[in-house]
């Protein structure tokens, strides 16, 4: 399914994820949007992460913000036809308002749409599955979360235990950083 976390905080967005087997968008499993502003993180079957992925892009062109872009995909993914088989899909939609306001939604065809956005000082963090959420909570205590390079050690140090426990997890690490213009 693969592993994707993200730890959001006013100033900036970190986004890790395994590199995996995945084909997707230059051998990765997230694909920018918007350059320094926006990017979609995708885990699951992969022909449906691809049409959400694809999704995103041309709604970003037409002009939809980040959450209209998760509400209109949730929407699409809700279809019986995604669910059929046990094929599943959760994506997170993460970046900058045309404000600056730090933001990601949780886009599933599982459960509703959740929407986060951390407040000065606030650091908000999310990972696909239960138990990779509690070893990444223990991890951000452990390093932090303060700055980019505190969190992505918590977030490498919890791809690293995922792949001991959960299948198909690898340890070779892609990441991303969006920075809050200033």
């Amino acid at each position: 399914m693969g592993l994707v976390s993200i730890v959001a905080r006013e100033d900036f967005i970190s986004l890790v994820t395994d590199l995996g087997n995945h084909q997707i968008a230059d051998d990765s499993n997230f694909k920018v949007l918007i350059p320094d502003t926006a990017f979609i993180a995708f885990s699951g079957d992969e022909e449906f992460s691809l049409m959400a992925a694809n999704a995103a892009e041309t709604l970003v062109k037409q002009g939809f913000s980040l959450k209209e872009l998760a509400e209109t995909i949730q929407s699409s993914i809700n279809d019986p036809m995604f669910t059929v088989f046990g094929r599943s899909i959760e994506a997170v939609v993460a970046g900058y308002s045309q404000k600056g306001e730090a933001q990601y939604h949780v886009v599933s065809n599982s459960k509703p749409l959740e929407s986060y956005y951390p407040r000065p000082g606030e650091s908000l963090y999310y990972v696909n599955g239960i138990e990779p959420m509690l070893v990444l909570e223990k991890s951000l205590k452990m390093y932090g979360m303060g700055t980019v390079g505190q969190a992505q050690a918590a977030q490498i140090h919890l791809l690293k235990e995922a792949s001991k426990i959960i299948p198909n997890i690898h340890t070779t690490a892609s990441s991303f950083v969006l920075k809050r213009a200033n």
